[in-house]
């Protein structure tokens, strides 16, 4: 499907049409969580493409609910604090207009990125969190139910299913769990993987193509040829995210192009396990990634 951005006829790449119309920071969270979920993207939910509990319209209406929360610009933020609730009235907004976890690691995502100046502003951001910050993020994620999750709490004190015992080192609880969640890893490591190794392939691919849609699949193609979707590893096991690794793989021929009838196939072998193949780990790293491409 073609997603035409270009505005008023105007050409240029993706990434200058998106510039030209996110107009401030609340219209670029929204269009960046937009754009990622229209485009074709294999295994994940876009316009032609729906799981049993949520489609294209369930991500347009949590992206235009939770961009003013996260942009800071709702009128419960005046300022620059309390990251932790606006990630749980993000996840609280989004549970009013679908029952399904649609966006709880874009939000994790874009909220310190929405917050910082610049990416050396990320770490001051993250070292500012504190123990409260930590308890709404942990009260966010249980609201959210992340699918997978309970598999993989190794420490009883920290696992998001249980109720609260006490204050939430949060960061303490990412490093943690960073081996085995990707966007744990970004709060872990002030989101180093994030900067080096996601924002660079999302950004080439965005000037490189003229086609939105296209540019967000070779991404995401990109991505997941590079490195095993963690939302997979742990829903289904390290040998099928494996599997699907080796197929992105062999999604590309020598020449950097891709092979139609192998992504395809890639797309359907996906989805054939009730959507459990979900790579939704890239797809959240690509929508903050377009954000931050926009605004930065």
């Amino acid at each position: 499907m073609a997603l035409d951005l270009a505005p008023d006829g105007a050409g240029g790449s993706p990434l200058a049409a998106m510039r030209s119309r996110a107009t401030d920071k609340s219209e670029a969270i929204r269009l960046a969580c937009v754009w990622e979920a229209a485009a074709p993207k294999v295994g994940n939910v876009h316009p032609d493409a729906a799981f049993e509990d949520c489609d294209y319209q369930d991500f347009c209406r949590a992206a235009a609910a939770v961009a003013p929360i996260l942009a800071g610009v709702d009128e419960r933020f005046p300022d620059r604090t309390g990251l932790g609730r606006r990630v749980r009235e993000a996840i609280e907004a989004t549970r009013l207009v679908t029952s399904a976890n649609v966006n709880l690691g874009i939000v994790l995502l874009i909220a310190p990125l929405a917050t910082a100046v610049d990416r050396g502003d990320v770490a001051r951001v993250l070292m500012g969190l504190t123990a409260e910050d930590g308890a709404e993020i942990y009260r966010a994620i249980s609201l959210a139910k992340p699918g997978g999750i309970r598999d993989q709490a190794v420490d009883p004190e920290r696992d998001v299913t249980r109720p609260l015992a006490g204050p939430i080192d949060l960061l303490a609880a990412m490093r943690s769990a960073k081996d085995r969640d990707r966007i744990a890893l970004q709060y872990a490591e002030n989101f180093d993987d994030f900067f080096e190794s996601v924002v660079p392939v999302v950004a080439r691919e965005l000037t490189a193509g003229s086609d939105i849609g296209q540019a967000i699949l070779r991404a995401q193609l990109r991505l997941l040829a590079e490195e095993p979707d963690s939302l997979i590893r742990r829903k289904c096991g390290p040998q099928v995210a494996e599997e699907v690794w080796r197929r992105s793989k062999a999604c590309w021929d020598g020449g950097g192009e891709l092979k139609l009838a192998a992504v395809g196939m890639l797309d359907r072998w996906l989805r054939a396990d009730g959507n459990r193949r979900n790579p939704g780990t890239t797809a959240d790293l690509i929508a903050a990634a377009i954000y931050w491409c926009i605004r930065r």
